[in-house]
């Protein structure tokens, strides 16, 4: 395996580096955080990075018997895993990455449409990103808003930034258009 990792790899090592974790845990960790809002990773490719990051040495597991229930595996990260996991995070936060977003792509193309329709389409977007901005906040404040860990903060505060960026461009958009 390759010692870059991938985005969903990232976040899978990321949950079990706070502490080691079975692949129900990960995904409840991801439900709860709302990490499926900024990341690629669906439920069930879970168990398959999991696999996969065994595979290449960046985890360990053991199987552990809890109560009646079946064995479960639970993961732990190994030195190599750590290595891969501050490699890939310090290439994150150094160095800034295309954007790959299906709204580019729309604007790259935009021309095919009437101007009509480039507009309500971007008011339409418009409305949708001003309710993801109400909910982020929203979810920002119910899970502690100023108290909430750094790392957490953080995020919630780099996507309402973004989010309150994009709005304030994309009225200017609608302006430019109507001119």
């Amino acid at each position: 395996m390759d010692t870059m990792l991938t985005n969903s790899e990232l976040v899978i090592i990321g949950l079990v580096a706070e502490a080691p974790k079975y692949g129900y845990q990960i995904e409840q960790n991801i439900v709860q955080r709302g990490m499926r809002e900024w990341t690629e990773i669906g439920f069930s490719s879970i168990y398959y990075l999991l696999n996969k990051l065994e595979e290449g040495a960046f985890l360990d597991s053991q199987r552990r018997v809890e109560g009646e229930r079946p064995a479960r595996k639970i993961y732990t990260l190994t030195e190599q895993g750590w290595q891969a996991y501050r490699e890939a995070v310090r290439a994150r936060l150094t160095s800034p990455r295309p954007r790959t977003e299906d709204f580019d792509l729309g604007l790259a193309n935009m021309l095919v449409l009437e101007h009509a329709e480039v507009v309500q389409a971007l008011r339409s977007y418009q409305s949708g990103l001003q309710e993801k901005l109400v909910q982020v906040k929203g979810k920002y404040e119910s899970d502690g808003g100023a108290q909430l860990a750094v790392p957490a903060r953080e995020l919630f505060q780099h996507a309402i930034a973004l989010m309150s960026a994009e709005l304030e461009w994309i009225a200017g958009l609608i302006e430019r258009l109507a001119e």
